[in-house]
């Protein structure tokens, strides 16, 4: 039950729960934190923001506060290679990035955490790249106290950590460039100076370069001698519907596992990979020297951290698959 005490009459007491001021700038803030002994100097400073009464609660024996239950909450929910705020700020707890990777979510269990009733945790996409220090994740009660059953409930499902990230490490990939046009020096390459700075970002350096003619067999060998050698092979041209592009044959017929010819993204739909073993064999399509980010973008930090992309994710992509148009065009 909550008792109201006009703040006249509220000295002596103790907030159950922080006291937040919005003054119509940018400022959004606690004033005064939870557990604070209230004194004659902050009536007017509570009467400012709008605080003509305060409301006394005698939590009873089967809830819990807000904050206790932030910190249940997200102690259950936080996984490897993150970590939480020192404490809750208006009831609510931060989760951190501690690593330069991809962040996993449990969406499933997130969605079962969040359909209990009182405990609320929006958090970023699943497979978005963070840094350290990154927010992923804010987990609060919605009222000031709740049923202790409800955050057993949550914290049960939580338990474990259902919100992770798992940190790049440094790789070698090898880059075939394909294409008789660039063979036989007709045109220069500039495929490695869009992909170089992609992977180098990510923590994968290019080992090692060759350049192939369209010639199948050639193609499908360097593919085979690469996969032994380095985290990541990445082919360039030869992906197109022109009967003379052999380079997703060639992948394909290395015997590659999950072979997967296109995809249902913008740009880039040509792309086409598979694995060796553990080793990722992708053919990136040319829509990589022209556009900034394509489906080859949104793949690659799964690659690096040694996921496989099976074909019903890759479907379920097609929603959000457009890239970033801007002014019309496709970026």
């Amino acid at each position: 039950m909550a008792k109201i005490i006009k703040v006249e009459n509220a000295v002596g007491e103790v907030l159950l729960h922080d006291i937040t001021k919005v003054d119509g700038t940018k400022f959004k803030g606690r004033i005064f934190k939870k557990g604070h002994i209230i004194r004659e100097e902050d009536i007017e400073t509570l009467k400012n923001v709008g605080k003509e009464h305060i409301y006394v609660f005698e939590i009873k024996e089967d809830e819990i506060h807000e904050n206790d239950a932030a910190i249940l909450l997200s102690n259950a929910l936080a996984g490897v290679n993150t970590y939480l705020s020192k404490e809750p700020k208006e009831g609510k707890i931060t989760i951190f990035s501690d690593s330069f990777g991809v962040c996993k979510i449990d969406v499933e269990k997130l969605n079962e955490f969040n359909s209990v009733g009182e405990p609320s945790c929006p958090t970023i996409y699943n497979n978005t790249v963070v840094k350290k220090g990154d927010k992923l994740a804010a987990i609060r009660i919605i009222s000031l106290v709740a049923p202790k059953s409800d955050i057993e409930k949550a914290k049960k499902i939580a338990e474990g950590g259902i919100i992770k990230v798992v940190p790049f490490k440094e790789k070698k990939a090898g880059l075939i460039i394909t294409g008789n046009e660039v063979y036989k020096g007709r045109i220069k390459d500039k495929f490695e100076e869009k992909l170089r700075p992609k992977l180098k970002e990510l923590l994968c350096e290019i080992e090692e370069k060759v350049v192939l003619p369209d010639v199948q067999d050639k193609i499908k060998d360097k593919i085979l001698e690469f996969s032994k050698k380095y985290d990541l092979v990445v082919l360039t041209g030869g992906t197109s519907v022109d009967p003379d592009d052999v380079t997703y044959k060639a992948v394909k017929d290395a015997g590659v596992e999950g072979f997967i010819r296109g995809n249902p993204i913008q740009p880039g739909n040509m792309l086409t990979m598979g694995w060796i073993n553990d080793t990722p064999i992708v053919a990136v399509p040319a829509a990589a020297l022209f556009f900034k980010r394509i489906s080859f973008d949104i793949w690659l930090p799964r690659f690096l951290i040694g996921e496989k992309i099976a074909k019903e994710e890759l479907i379920k992509r097609a929603h959000g698959g457009l890239l970033e148009a801007v002014n019309g065009e496709i970026q």
